[in-house]
């Protein structure tokens, strides 16, 4: 006989997720501003080499836009998740939380948005997988 009830170790793996992606939202907001930095250092020897480092400059404008894209995807996901929270800090309609990650999959994937999918997909996939939640 378990110990807990299932729900309730749902309940346990889905605060655990939601805290990690708090966490990691976090972590990005730092790792974006040492992108920032870094794109504008290199628009600044671009400038000072007589326009000259361009390949430098275009790598630092990429890799900023790829950490904002996966910044923004993450925060999109933490306000999923909390719109499927209740006052006691319980995750509520988890059928319906799935299939809205399916419908944003779809939608970004006829955007051509495979980045942002594929964030999203790793999200459904440890919801859907690790809590044995069946659709």
């Amino acid at each position: 006989m378990p110990l807990i009830s299932k729900q309730r170790e749902v309940q346990i793996h889905l605060s655990s997720m939601y805290d990690n992606l708090q966490i990691s939202v976090e972590k990005m907001k730092k790792e974006l501003k040492t992108h920032r930095s870094e794109y504008e250092d290199a628009c600044h020897m671009h400038i000072k080499s007589g326009f000259q480092l361009e390949k430098l400059w275009l790598r630092a404008d990429q890799n900023y836009q790829n950490k904002f894209r996966e910044f923004e995807t993450h925060c999109f996901l933490l306000d999923i998740l909390t719109d499927y929270r209740d006052e006691e800090g319980n995750f509520i309609h988890l059928e319906e939380f799935i299939l809205t990650l399916e419908t944003l999959l779809q939608q970004f994937v006829r955007q051509e948005a495979y980045e942002t999918c594929a964030v999203i997909k790793k999200w459904h996939d440890h919801i859907t997988g690790n809590l044995f939640i069946n659709r």
